[in-house]
């Protein structure tokens, strides 16, 4: 059998092919990092689409249930028959108002989520695992039946959106380590205090935690998921937890559940937050106020202009370009209710100018904001001293706002 032989003119093999490198810890912790960071953006974006037109959802709603409670009220004494349309459109938008907080909320917490803070400060434990449990929800119900256990503990030295990173992945690991009927397992979320610090445990009842893997459950790659995960999640969250001075541990029983204890210190104890105050332009006798309301969505403006009919005198411009030019010829406002982004010119370039130009009406600035997602726009909402309304809020937040703003300054709200 004769060989084959090869040219000089043949193209060569490499001696050495390139070897796969794998990624380091530090490089894939990286790698989550800007995953993360990129979810977060893109959360955000989508959560301030979502606030808008569920800001004049809202109080259209509330607008609808005043006027038909109003109309109900005239109507008494009239045959009951009469009034079962006026009883089921109220039945209706009461179904549709619920349907929306609830959209509402889902939105704040994936705000929550996504928001990026400035760093370490005081932060409400028990809010923070409340956001975390609803994000959960769907998650959990099927698995568990959930037992808060809440002491009422004081704020703690972390950073929000972190801990809430944190708590989640904690709460989804004891949904996912559960199997079975939800009837008879159990998820916990209690809170206490030890001494100086505040102590967390998120426990289950699920297949819990083989000895040997115990001790490994927090190093970087390390999961007993099998095909479901990286096993990052708690290395990241020890890394957190670590990070804000806190500790993070683990027990668990086989067949028994799990139990994570994370410990952080308490927040240095402050002064009551400073309440911002909106100036007015004069100690004129009392009466209606004159708003102005600058945000690129009309509808938003139209309800807020019903809402204030007969109370007040409102102007609306529905673009930051057009406000400056409405405030070039008129700035005698009380108080101007200014979305915070809006394309070309936004809420904050508007708040600006407005320093340099009218000084006197820049202290006057409420901001509405349905997601700072623009690093200017976190760090000037930061250090704005003034009032802020996060969208989407309601006819109330509006209302309780201008009652706060009459009582300072003695202007009537009707």
């Amino acid at each position: 059998m004769k060989s084959t032989s090869y040219s000089g003119n043949s193209p060569r093999r490499p001696e050495t092919l390139p070897s796969f490198v794998e990624p380091s810890s530090a490089d894939l912790r990286r790698i989550e990092t800007e995953r993360m960071a990129s979810l977060g953006t893109l959360a955000a974006g989508v959560a301030h689409e979502i606030n808008n037109p569920l800001s004049y959802v809202l109080g259209s709603l509330d607008l609808g249930l005043r006027e038909l409670a109003g109309l109900r009220e005239r109507m008494q004494g009239r045959p009951r028959e009469e009034l079962e349309h006026v009883f089921g459109a109220v039945a209706a938008l009461d179904s549709a108002r619920e349907g929306a907080e609830r959209v509402r909320t889902i939105v704040r917490d994936l705000m929550d989520f996504s928001r990026r803070t400035p760093g370490p400060g005081s932060v409400d434990v028990e809010s923070v695992l409340d956001a975390a449990i609803r994000v959960a929800w769907n998650e959990i119900r099927h698995r568990a039946r959930l037992v808060k256990r809440y002491a009422g503990i004081s704020p703690v030295n972390g950073d929000e959106a972190r801990l809430g990173q944190v708590f989640l992945n904690l709460i989804m690991n004891a949904a996912q380590a559960i199997d079975g009927e939800a009837s008879v397992n159990e998820i916990s979320v209690a809170t206490s205090s030890d001494g100086g610090a505040a102590v967390i445990e998120i426990a289950d009842t699920g297949r819990g935690i083989r000895a040997q893997d115990l001790e490994r459950v927090f190093d970087p790659f390390y999961t007993t998921k099998e095909e479901r995960g990286l096993g990052l999640g708690l290395a990241i969250c020890r890394g957190i937890v670590v990070g804000l001075g806190g500790e993070i541990s683990v027990s668990s029983r086989p067949g028994r559940g799990s139990s994570f204890r994370v410990v952080l210190p308490y927040a240095p104890e402050e002064s009551a937050a400073r309440r911002a105050v909106v100036e007015s332009p004069s100690e004129s006798e009392a009466g209606p106020a004159r708003i102005l309301i600058i945000d690129d969505e009309p509808l938003l403006g139209q309800t807020l202009l019903y809402a204030f009919k007969g109370r007040h005198d409102v102007a609306i411009c529905t673009s930051g370009r057009e406000a400056l030019k409405y405030l070039e010829t008129d700035s005698n406002f009380d108080l101007v209710l200014c979305d915070l982004m809006m394309p070309e010119v936004s809420g904050v370039a508007v708040y600006e100018s407005v320093k340099q130009k009218q000084p006197q009406l820049a202290s006057r600035f409420v901001f509405m904001t349905g997601g700072a997602f623009t690093e200017r726009a976190r760090e000037f909402l930061a250090q704005h001293p003034g009032a802020q309304l996060e969208k989407p809020f309601n006819l109330s937040e509006i209302e309780r706002l201008l009652s706060e703003f009459a009582e300072a300054k003695s202007i009537a709200v009707g």
